[in-house]
C-alpha cells in the first residue's frame, strides 16, 4: 500500500499533460482523483489550473474544502504554471452511498473564474473493507465507565472538539507519513469489537506495539493542537497538519511538547505508555480527516526511521477502548 502511495505522489508531481489523460478534463481546472475509494479511508485529490490561481475549493459530500494553490518543480523557479493543490478527503466508515461526486472550483483574487471551465468533476466508486471483529474478556471497569466520570468525559469531548476546530490554512503533510513507533499493528481500524460479549463502538484508530518508554515520533510537521489527559485515551497529543488533517497520539507515558508548538516530521513528541482505559502499553495512532477519522495505515511509510538516540525495541500491548 505504501509503494503505491509513493507511485501516487511521484505521478502528480507530473506535467499536468501526463497528469490528466485518464480522468475528466474541462480545459482550465483539471481534477485528478482515484476511481473508487474504501468506507474508513481518506484518497489524495489533485486540482490542477494553467491559469493564475488562489486557491481551489473542493466540493465532496455535501461540503467545501479548500486548498491552497501553488507552484512544483521547475514551474516554482520559473514562477510560471500550472497552479496545482492537493488534498486529502475522507470517506467515513458509516457512508450509505454507493458512489460520490468530486468537484473542484479555482479562485483567483478571491472569486470563483467565470469561465464554467473553471469547474471539473469526477465520481468515486465507494466499496467496504473487510474488518476484523475483535473478542475480549476485560475487568468490567473497562466495558462500562462509572457514573462519576460522565462529566469528565463530556468535558473532554469538547476538549477535542475545540482542538479539531483550530484552523491551519497552509499544508503541512506529506506522504507517507512516518511511522511513530517501529511496532507492528496490534489492532486495525474498524475493528467490530466485542467485549465480555457486549458489542462496542468500532475501533476508529491504529493500534501500534511498543514497550513502555518507547519514543513516539510525530508523523508529519504541523503544530500541536491540544496536550492533556482524557478520560478514556489518557496522555494525549493531538497535531494539526493543516488543511483539515490532524493526527492524535493516545495512552502516552509521557508528553515531551506544549500546545502551540510548531513540531516536524519524525521528532519525538512523547513516550509510549498504558494511560487512560488500556490493559497493556502501545500506541493508539488516529489520522482525523476534514472532522472524520479514517484508517491511517495505508499512509504510514514502510519502514521506520529512528530519530537520534530513540530506542527501537517494541512489545505487544493490550489495549480496551
Amino acid at each position: 500500500m505504501t509503494r503505491l502511495l509513493v507511485r501516487t505522489m511521484r505521478r502528480l508531481a507530473l506535467s499536468a499533460a501526463c497528469l490528466m489523460l485518464s480522468v475528466p478534463v474541462l480545459a482550465g481546472v483539471r481534477l485528478e482523483a482515484p476511481e473508487k475509494a474504501a468506507r474508513g479511508d481518506a484518497f489524495l485529490a489533485l486540482a490542477v489550473s494553467d491559469q493564475p490561481v488562489e486557491r481551489f475549493v473542493f466540493q465532496w459530500r455535501g461540503k467545501a474544502f479548500t486548498a491552497r494553490a501553488g507552484l512544483s518543480g521547475e514551474a516554482a523557479s520559473q514562477n510560471c504554471g500550472p497552479w496545482q493543490a492537493m488534498i486529502l478527503l475522507p470517506v467515513p466508515l458509516d457512508e450509505k452511498a454507493d458512489s460520490l461526486e468530486l468537484s473542484v472550483a479555482a479562485e483567483a483574487t478571491g472569486k470563483k473564474l467565470k469561465s464554467a471551465a473553471a469547474v471539473a468533476r469526477t465520481r468515486l466508486a465507494l466499496y467496504d473493507k473487510d474488518r476484523p471483529v475483535q473478542k475480549l474478556t476485560v475487568d468490567k471497569k473497562y466495558v462500562n465507565p462509572p457514573a462519576s466520570q460522565q462529566a469528565r468525559i463530556k468535558e473532554d469531548r469538547e476538549k477535542v472538539r475545540r482542538a479539531l476546530a483550530q484552523p491551519l490554512p497552509e499544508r503541512c503533510w506529506s506522504v507517507p507519513f512516518a511511522r511513530p513507533v517501529p511496532g507492528g499493528v496490534s489492532s486495525l481500524f474498524g475493528m467490530k469489537r466485542v467485549f465480555n460479549g457486549q458489542p462496542r463502538s468500532v475501533h476508529r484508530g491504529l493500534d501500534l506495539r511498543g514497550a513502555q518508554g518507547t519514543p513516539i515520533q510525530v508523523c508529519a510537521d504541523g503544530q500541536v493542537a491540544l496536550v492533556d489527559n482524557l478520560y478514556f485515551s489518557g496522555n494525549v497529543v493531538y497535531i494539526n497538519h493543516g488543511e483539515g488533517v490532524f493526527s492524535a497520539y493516545l495512552h502516552m507515558s509521557e508528553t515531551r511538547v506544549r500546545p502551540g508548538e510548531r513540531v516536524r516530521k519524525g521528532q519525538v513528541i512523547g513516550l509510549v505508555g498504558a494511560t487512560g482505559r488500556v490493559t497493556g502499553p502501545h500506541l493508539h495512532l488516529s489520522l482525523i480527516v476534514q472532522g472524520q477519522s479514517v484508517d491511517p495505515q495505508p499512509f504510514l511509510a514502510a519502514d521506520f526511521i529512528p530519530a537520534a538516540g530513540s530506542a527501537t525495541s517494541a512489545q505487544a500491548g493490550g489495549q480496551a477502548q
